[in-house]
């Protein structure tokens, strides 16, 4: 490949992502996730404390659980999946150094992926209807964090987003479905622009569930969390400078119990909406779970694309398996990535995603002036 940048045009009705935002095991901030990918190196691994779990350590996000965080306004009990989505919400409309951020009003959507909201938070009720001297003798602080679309909602209280508000539940596919529905709600011109993304949290409950999902005699996976939001806006009007535009979204079910053929044909069709050839893909990224599905999806992109750009942003393994929140933190992977390479500018990326349930998603980025 050329070493030199290459030259991208934008169409006016074309969307960009202008923004981004992640909270990770690297730390709570952008900054740090953007210095964590930089590096290389896997995400510390914390010994969660407290109940019995099917495998000792994980990748949490760090400090979530420090006082004032949020603010006192938010000192009521919140669950992880929600503290998270707020903190990446911040980062995204608030830059506390005073630099641009977008303007937000009465049509500024949120979608926001997830695989069924708080796991804990349901566990925790389901348990104690169960076990209390009565059925309705639970905790009501938790009630919140059972409703699948909690983080969505509290983000656009938190910020007065009076926008198009929905939240899709796809398991690790949830960033491209989220990303997918934010591009068609301002496509039909129903927002001016989306923040738009994806978050999951560690459990005991979750822990267990991936244990059980997973195939019998496996060793159980190693887990992370996280949560990262994208800025999505019509080109022609994207009040910051674009840092990718988003070519294309393909979806599809594997019917068939062969998950590489499906994100093999799911790639395929992505490339050939967006009129790009697979050797003009400059980064692919994946999932990167050590589940079959998840080594199919690299198989299938490693027949397509060249070799080298399935290792040009570091693997997601090093955040652990982040579940719903994976493909938008592979999105702000590639765009710190990007930022650190001057001759990505005009570049294709393709992001995949694949979950147990057969379902597949990529996502075919433009890379432009990206800075992180």
């Amino acid at each position: 490949m050329s070493a030199s940048p290459v030259a991208a045009t934008l169409p006016a009705d074309g969307l960009v992502i202008t923004g981004w935002s992640a909270v990770s095991a690297h730390g709570l901030s952008r900054k740090e996730f953007a210095d964590g990918v930089r590096s290389g190196l896997a995400a510390a691994r914390t010994e969660p404390e407290g109940k019995k779990l099917p495998r000792p350590d994980a990748c949490l996000v760090p400090d979530l659980d420090r006082p004032g965080l949020l603010g006192q306004e938010y000192a009521y009990t919140l669950d992880r999946l929600a503290i998270m989505s707020l903190l990446a919400t911040d980062q995204l409309l608030v830059d506390p150094d005073g630099g641009p951020v977008p303007r937000t009003d009465d049509r500024t959507g949120v979608v926001m992926g997830t695989t069924m909201g708080g796991k804990e938070s349901m566990s925790e009720v389901i348990r104690g209807s169960l076990t209390n001297a009565r059925p309705f003798y639970v905790d009501v602080g938790l009630i919140p964090g059972c409703v699948m679309n909690h983080s969505a909602g509290a983000a656009a209280i938190r910020h007065g987003l009076r926008g198009p508000n929905a939240t899709v539940g796809g398991g690790r596919v949830s960033g491209l479905l989220a990303l997918n529905y934010a591009r068609r709600l301002l496509d039909q011109g129903r927002a001016d622009n989306c923040l738009v993304g994806s978050g999951d949290e560690f459990s005991p409950t979750n822990s267990w569930l991936e244990q059980a999902a997973g195939t019998p005699g496996e060793p159980a996976p190693l887990l992370g969390e996280g949560c990262a939001l994208l800025l999505l806006e019509p080109a022609g009007t994207s009040q910051l400078p674009p840092l990718a535009s988003v070519l294309t979204v393909a979806t599809a079910i594997d019917v068939d119990d062969d998950p590489q053929a499906t994100v093999d044909y799911c790639a395929r069709r992505a490339l050939a909406r967006a009129g790009v050839a697979p050797e003009e893909v400059w980064a692919a990224v994946t999932t990167a779970v050590p589940t079959p599905e998840g080594v199919a999806e690299r198989a299938a992109l490693a027949e397509l694309v060249p070799a080298e750009a399935l290792d040009r942003v570091p693997s997601m393994s090093l955040l652990g398996d982040t579940g719903a929140a994976s493909a938008s933190l592979q999105i702000a992977a590639l765009l710190v990535v990007a930022g650190e390479d001057p001759t990505a500018a005009g570049r294709v990326a393709l992001v995949s995603a694949v979950d147990r349930d057969g379902t597949a998603a990529v996502a075919v980025l433009r890379l432009l002036e990206v800075t992180s």
